[in-house]
């Protein structure tokens, strides 16, 4: 291979790295291990947790028709433990149905 060869190969790789790198999966913050899913989760509809927490971030769950209520909203519990929380509040009574999918968010959050 000449050297123009290696120096195109080495620099694809790198970008190919780079992609990679770039397209990681979620970022986890330390102080929040993720749980495994089906663990515990508080859920707080119209109000705000409580008790002292952390937020954590938001999260989705974007369901078929076909999957019920419960369990779209343990889809968004999932998220939830996918972050390390174990609450989730600011979550809709019911699923939003848009263009055929049941839509359910919330902020998640950890207890201190």
């Amino acid at each position: 291979m000449t050297r123009l060869g290696s120096l195109l190969a080495g620099s694809i790789v790198l970008v190919i790295g780079a992609i990679g790198l770039a397209c990681g999966g979620d970022k986890v913050d330390a102080r929040f291990p993720p749980r495994p899913e089906g663990c515990t989760v508080e859920v707080f509809h119209d109000i705000a947790p409580t008790r002292p927490s952390e937020n954590i971030g938001t999260v989705n769950a974007n369901c078929t028709d076909l999957v019920s209520d419960d369990d779209c909203l343990r889809t968004l519990k999932d998220q939830v433990c996918k972050l390390g929380g174990d609450i989730v509040w600011g979550v809709e009574p019911a699923p939003v149905i848009k263009n055929g999918r049941k839509l359910l968010s919330g902020r998640a959050a950890k207890a201190k």
